[in-house]
């Protein structure tokens, strides 16, 4: 039996690794996007992440506070399933994210090109897997939470995301001609495989 206190901590450690990795890559990027408009785009994704904070908080004091042992047992099994899916989702984010944030060389794709650098790991075959990891990561909390307005707010955080990414590319073409080759060899948001 799940219990729903070991799994609102899940979803809150997993938003510590997320802030953890964040940090880390905004440190190796000294923020690279000159137009902070574009930065307007990633608001649905602050108000998603305050509020998910804010229910993770609330179901954990309700948890402690009512000395409940928080045990799932009236769910039928489409929830318990949306459950399921939603830590998969949750640990994927965390899998990933600490990948590209450890691992992969190639971050962020625009300052290697721009370096001369040849790319490696996922960024051989897709753009942006970071949106991989708020699709994971918010679709996560709102399964693990059975939430609709969390559902609601990852579905506009999406949207906006891939108007960020679409002027970004933009952007960073202007002033990098080895970019526009890049997009040419490689998906926004599916891997190509056949390179």
């Amino acid at each position: 039996m799940i219990i729903d206190l070991y799994l609102y901590i899940f979803v809150l450690f997993s938003w510590l690794i997320y802030i953890l990795n964040s940090s880390y890559q905004n440190y190796k990027m000294k923020h690279l996007l000159p137009n902070k408009k574009i930065e307007l785009l990633t608001i649905p994704f602050y108000v998603f992440y305050i509020v998910s904070i804010c229910l993770l908080i609330e179901k954990i004091a309700h948890i402690v506070t009512t000395n409940n042992n928080g045990e799932i047992s009236g769910y039928d099994v489409f929830p318990k399933i949306l459950i399921s899916v939603g830590v998969i989702f949750c640990l994927f984010s965390i899998l990933l994210y600490t990948y590209i944030s450890l691992f992969v060389k190639s971050f962020p794709s625009c300052l290697a090109i721009k370096n001369g650098q040849h790319l490696k790991g996922i960024y051989n075959y897709i753009r942006h897997p970071s949106y991989y990891i708020f699709l994971f990561i918010t679709f996560g909390n709102t399964f693990c939470l059975l939430n609709l307005t969390l559902f609601t707010l990852a579905c506009i955080n999406h949207i906006s995301l891939y108007f960020y990414y679409m002027i970004e590319e933009n952007q960073i073409k202007k002033t990098n001609p080895y970019y526009g080759e890049y997009l040419k060899k490689t998906k926004r948001f599916f891997p190509n495989f056949t390179k």
